[in-house]
């Protein structure tokens, strides 16, 4: 295989939208070596909850907003919302992939899908399909089938 052997994966509008799939697709894709990065906005605390409840085995774990927040990047107000620069948010998760040697990430944004060089399938829940390199590939029925294809693309790339 032609890949580093880390896969990121986004969790809401992805994860959250199928997680029967996505668990074992996670599964498929740990049972190759691979690690799955779970890359979202946060918070951290709430995906971790998730994904125990829902039997989502993962590697790691980054978030957006507890990383930012560490830093001393995010202003929170008493309503409990809070604020952080557009762009900074927006390029994160490119950022984190392409520091990491993320060689693929699952996500269903089109805003984050432009500041990435690592291979980004955009994740279109209600098809259930991917779009990555131009090409589409199915998020239903095998997992495993689902898994094979994505990683064949990459290694055909």
């Amino acid at each position: 295989m032609a890949t580093n052997g880390k896969i990121g994966i986004d969790f809401h509008g992805v994860i959250n939208t199928d997680p029967n799939f996505f668990q074992r697709l996670i599964c498929s894709f740990l049972a190759r070596a691979l690690e799955v990065h779970i890359i979202s906005g946060g918070p951290e605390e709430y995906i971790k909850n998730y994904l125990c409840e829902h039997k989502i085995p993962y590697s790691q774990i980054w978030c957006i907003y507890d990383y930012y927040d560490h830093k001393g990047r995010i202003t929170v107000y008493d309503d409990g919302s809070f604020y952080m620069d557009d762009e900074l948010w927006n390029k994160a998760k490119a950022d984190y992939c392409r520091q990491n040697n993320i060689c693929l990430h699952i996500d269903d944004s089109t805003v984050y899908g432009k500041y990435f060089t690592t291979p980004y399938c955009l994740y279109h829940s209600q098809s259930k399909t991917g779009t990555l390199f131009n090409r589409q590939t199915v998020f239903s029925g095998s997992a495993e089938l689902c898994a094979e294809r994505l990683l064949s693309l990459l290694v055909k790339r």
